[in-house]
């Protein structure tokens, strides 16, 4: 099948239903690739929001300047704060 007729088929079957959770299915998926492609996305959020490249190289220096500013917690810390596995 080629995209174009793959296009016409989807186009064919969202119009034939009416189910809104599969709408906002298709919705979500549809526009979370394509804003993937528009921002160079490398990740999500546990809610679902898109992380960029940028951001992501963002989280990793402010980690580490962190680190070098000594603001850091042990494992036993941790442990004690959240609870051990």
């Amino acid at each position: 099948m080629t995209t174009q007729e793959l296009r016409i088929t989807i186009h064919e079957l969202v119009n034939k239903t009416e189910d809104q959770d599969v709408l906002q299915g298709i919705y979500l998926l549809l526009n979370k690739l394509l804003a993937a492609e528009d921002e160079d996305i490398v990740g999500y959020e546990a809610d679902g929001t898109p992380i960029t490249t940028d951001e992501f190289i963002r989280s990793i220096i402010e980690a580490d300047e962190d680190i070098e500013k000594g603001n850091i917690i042990s494992l036993q810390a941790m442990k004690a704060k959240y609870g051990a596995s």
